[in-house]
């Protein structure tokens, strides 16, 4: 099966900006462990506004990407997430086609 990836767009609610990225902390740092499959997530920040962020969650297969999403505990992560939100996030869930990594 191939990687399967979730990508999103997310706005924060006024003042609710470090609430955001210490929520992906959270997750880093308690979740992911429990998140069999994971493979890595990425939250940037726009640099022209730092309210709104872009994201991806890779898993290995969308088997995975869906246990963990149907997990209760992820949902209740998801729940908190949203309420620093101004709205619901825009998605993009796929297949990787094509992967290639570089030096960083």
């Amino acid at each position: 099966m191939a990687p399967h990836m979730t990508h999103f767009r997310i706005r924060a609610k006024p003042g609710e900006r470090q609430k955001i990225i210490d929520h992906f902390d959270i997750w880093q740092r308690g979740r992911r462990h429990q998140a069999a499959g994971f493979v890595r997530f990425v939250l940037c920040s726009n640099v022209n506004d730092p309210d709104e962020f872009m994201a991806y969650a890779m898993f290995a297969d969308k088997r995975a990407y869906d246990a963990n999403s149907n997990h209760p505990d992820q949902h209740a992560w998801y729940e908190t997430l949203r309420s620093y939100l101004t709205s619901d996030p825009e998605w993009f869930d796929g297949t990787v086609e094509v992967q290639r990594m570089g030096q960083v």
